[in-house]
């Protein structure tokens, strides 16, 4: 079997997997593993807004719940964890998940619904991965080097007070709202046209069930 064709088999991704597993207890026990971040501890770990010194953080945030169904995913983060080039560039690699990390995916515009997980950089700015994950190389020379190609975008600051309805003004909303009626403006309308139906149609009910309601009452009145 020639070399690369045994690389992209089955039997090479259960190895990979095997691998993956005894790093982690490795890293485990070396006290090194990937971060688990979340609303609570994302700023304070990170300090991605002041830019303060506690390392690179490549940070994968995960659909729905976490990134266990993408097993090429997970066996990377935890190989490149324990990575002796990206610790000693000080990378720290870190995952995050909706269900306890609503405010930090909306302050970095990530869907929760996404089927894909995004990868950030956080390292004097934000840097977003957009190649193959599933590739170890790809990824850590990306990280390493190859994120300087790309023009870094500032860090959104943190949302200061309540979010209202998964939005932090309304300016955030009406941008939001135009993007989606763009993109799905058809649906958006038989949307609301069948609200709109369905709403007169109940008020009609309920004005012709007050008329039903008080006419006995009238007609005794008169007696």
């Amino acid at each position: 079997m020639p070399l690369i064709t045994f690389l992209k088999s089955p039997q090479m991704h259960l190895i990979r997997r095997f691998l993956a597993s005894l790093l982690l207890l490795c890293s485990a026990a070396r006290g090194l593993q990937v971060v688990r971040l979340n609303d609570s501890n994302f700023e304070h770990d990170t300090q991605a807004t002041t830019g303060a010194t506690t390392g690179n953080w490549l940070v994968a945030f995960c659909p729905t719940f976490d990134c266990s169904t993408f097993p090429n995913l997970s066996s990377l983060l935890v190989e490149m964890s324990v990575d002796d080039d990206l610790l000693e560039s000080g990378v720290v690699v870190a995952t995050m998940h909706p269900e306890d990390s609503l405010k930090t995916y909306l302050r970095f515009k990530i869907e929760t619904t996404s089927k894909r997980p995004v990868l950030l950089y956080l390292n004097k700015g934000l840097y977003t991965f957009s190649g193959n994950f599933a590739e170890e190389d790809e990824l850590k020379d990306w990280v390493l080097t190859g994120y300087r190609k790309w023009n870094s975008k500032p860090v959104p600051k943190p949302f200061k007070g309540g979010i209202y309805f998964g939005y932090k003004d309304m300016t955030d909303f009406l941008n939001d709202f135009n993007r989606i009626n763009n993109k799905h403006g058809t649906l958006i309308n038989c949307v609301c046209l069948g609200s709109g139906l369905f709403l007169m149609i109940m008020l009609a009910m309920f004005i012709i069930k007050i008329s039903e309601d008080s006419t006995p009452s009238e007609s005794k009145k008169d007696d």
